[in-house]
């Protein structure tokens, strides 16, 4: 090496350690080795470089938890399981995912038992690694159980390696591109009358709340009634009834009248049939809804594509799409114009980007499907700042009491979330909330 390039490499050392400040990341070895900052504007690259302080941070434990988090009026544990995953490593970090999948939460905790032994002794830095291998180890059984375990540990990995560098999760994802999260409610029109006059009104308590969107599910089953088996309660035919179809009309036309710039999400939970999805997505066109969210089955992409072509309406879905196997017709063939991924059923942070990336060269724009707990809310939160093709986020079973005790404090808001700055995912569960909210898998809901 000449003199010259000598003094060269160690002056540009010296800049960067200047204009980089302390507390650095060595990239390399030598004269060769560049320095990275690890403060508040790292990018993704250098934040993801190893230490050189000879951190492995071997896994040496990974346990599902199941638990309740919500309470009843009376202050007893209630409502849904969910299912999250503790990862720890052998220098005491400790990383939280979640792979609820309603309601086999009993069968994921056991999946993650089951593959346990192929992350133990790996380095939590390894996480693409990881991933790949939970998921080829598991190519016999792939379904929703083995792909929410894979989730639940991808998802700790992330909160692992992001507190062991001290950084929020979204400095992982390349930054902030979104500051404020856009939320669209959850089903806070309540047991009204089914009329636009009943709707208007409520619509117009929301807008004075604050929200700027939300989502209900307008469309029912035939009413239960004591001794009815399950297959009573069940159109087979998937057909729309025309009281049903001119009653939502009513209720969505309510809603515009209530809120005329309010954005309007229609949930279908996939019940009906093409041609009566289209009759749908016709009935509620002149009322500028956001989105008619699964009008039809997901397992078969004709039909979406059919009642996208039939309608301005935007069709949402892919909640149920597992992978990118699974969602890359949809993507391709444009079956919907929004995609609703979810980091706790589709394979975590890790897939969950590269779906996004998927849909985004599509210009598609991701609205993360959110009814899970707060490790998945975490999760989409950091997914969605970092995301440049986010459009809104569900609003979901947010707690705003419980999320101020686990994330240390939280903007309660009808109209936007924002994303946690505390390392790694920024939440934390004590040892007693651990205790008072966890559940044995014998009394979890089995399906």
């Amino acid at each position: 090496m000449t003199t010259t390039s000598f003094k060269r490499r160690s002056f540009l050392q010296a800049v960067a350690g200047g204009i980089l400040g302390p507390g650095t990341i060595r990239i390399g070895a030598g004269l060769s080795a560049v320095s990275a900052w690890t403060g508040l504007h790292t990018n993704s690259v250098l934040a993801q470089a190893r230490p050189d302080d000879g951190s492995r941070l071997q896994i040496v434990k990974v346990e599902p938890y199941i638990m309740r988090v919500h309470r009843d009026a009376k202050g007893n544990l209630s409502g849904n399981y969910y299912l999250m995953c503790r990862v720890e490593t052998s220098e005491g970090i400790v990383g939280w995912g979640e792979g609820t999948n309603f309601p086999k939460v009993a069968t994921i905790a056991t999946e993650i038992e089951m593959i346990t032994p192929y992350v133990i002794g790996q380095s939590a830095w390894d996480i693409e690694k990881i991933w790949h291998t939970l998921y080829r180890g598991r190519n016999a059984m792939h379904g929703s159980a083995v792909q929410s375990a894979i989730s639940a540990i991808d998802i700790a990995l992330w909160d692992v390696v992001a507190q062991k560098l001290h950084v929020p999760v979204y400095k992982l994802l390349g930054g902030k591109v979104n500051e404020k999260i856009k939320i669209y409610t959850s089903y806070r029109w309540g047991n009204i009358p089914r009329t636009a006059e009943a709707y208007r009104k409520r619509t117009q308590e929301l807008v004075a709340e604050g929200a700027i969107a939300g989502k209900w599910d307008p469309f029912f089953d035939e009413p239960y009634t004591p001794g009815m088996r399950p297959e009573e309660r069940l159109d087979f035919s998937r057909q729309a009834t025309l009281k049903t179809i001119r009653e939502v009309t009513e209720m969505v036309r309510g809603i515009r009248d209530g809120g005329p710039e309010f954005e309007i999400c229609v949930e279908a939970h996939a019940k009906f049939n093409t041609a009566s999805a289209v009759r749908i997505a016709k009935a509620i066109e002149p009322y500028y809804p956001m989105f008619l969210e699964e009008p039809v089955p997901p397992e078969n992409v004709d039909a979406m594509l059919e009642v996208q072509r039939a309608t301005s309406v935007p069709i949402a879905a892919g909640e149920r799409l597992k992978s990118r196997l699974q969602a890359r017709e949809y993507i391709e063939r444009e079956a919907f114009r929004i995609y609703q991924p979810d980091a706790a059923r589709a394979g975590g942070i890790t897939e969950f980007r590269k779906l996004a990336s998927m849909a985004e060269s599509h210009f598609i724009p991701v609205a993360p499907h959110n009814p899970n707990g707060p490790v998945c809310l975490a999760a989409h939160l950091h997914l969605s700042a970092a995301l440049s093709n986010f459009v809104i986020l569900e609003e979901g079973n947010t707690n705003p009491v419980l999320n101020r005790e686990l994330f240390g404090s939280w903007h309660d808001s009808r109209a936007y979330f924002l994303p946690p700055e505390g390392p790694g995912l920024g939440l934390q569960f004590s040892d007693s909330f651990l205790r008072e909210h966890s559940f044995p898998i014998s009394q979890a809901e089995r399906g």
